[in-house]
């Protein structure tokens, strides 16, 4: 999704990631689950299962846990669901030119290095979904051509991908399809229009 800032793409992440909750819908299903009504009943445990299990969700900023190490982080999305795959977090790591860093606390490594902890914490536990808020704003552009390489890989590979990018020429030029998100006058800040491709 592209789109000036303030027309709704961080607000779509945030209610197809299941962090903000919908004020009216008709319908919110996410694979066989309908979140709607999840969300009618509060029911909190069934949601933050769904989130744990089948989304991996990269933020703007890495969004790192502070008091675990960059590795612990990467793996703390296995740990959730229980499947803790070491080859797929070194995998990770490799690609990523992470794997000196993950010994350290992220206030001991750079911006950079913690966006791409966070890209490898979301894909770590192979999610049916992946969402991605800028994923390639804090890092070198060779990397961020490395990101949407793999993020492509793991689209091809059958997880959905749905990513926000203030760089649509970028993202083009990997292989993205871009769908123009444009803001609706006089609604709701949590209603958004969005065309383009699906």
């Amino acid at each position: 999704m592209v789109g000036p800032s303030g027309c709704g793409k961080s607000t779509l992440l945030g209610l197809v990631a299941l962090a903000l909750k919908p004020e009216q819908a008709e319908a919110l299903v996410l694979g066989n689950a309908d979140v709607w009504r999840l969300w009618q009943r509060d029911a909190q445990r069934d949601l933050a299962t769904l989130r744990a299990t089948a989304l991996g969700f990269v933020p703007q900023t890495a969004g790192l846990l502070p008091f675990l190490t960059v590795g612990e982080n990467i793996r703390l999305s296995q740990r959730l669901v229980g499947r803790i795959d070491e080859d797929r977090v070194q995998m990770l790591a490799e690609r990523l030119d992470i794997v000196q860093a993950m010994g350290r606390l992220p206030a001991h490594v750079s911006v950079g290095q913690r966006q791409r902890a966070a890209i490898a914490r979301a894909l770590a536990h192979a999610p049916a979904l992946v969402l991605a808020d800028e994923p390639t704003a804090s890092v070198h552009p060779t990397q961020a051509d490395d990101i949407l390489k793999l993020l492509l890989e793991v689209a091809d590979a059958g997880t959905a991908l749905l990513m926000t990018t203030h760089d649509p020429a970028r993202a083009e030029a990997a292989g993205f399809t871009l769908a123009p998100c444009a803001p609706v006058p006089d609604v709701a800040r949590t209603h958004f229009s969005w065309v383009g491709h699906t």
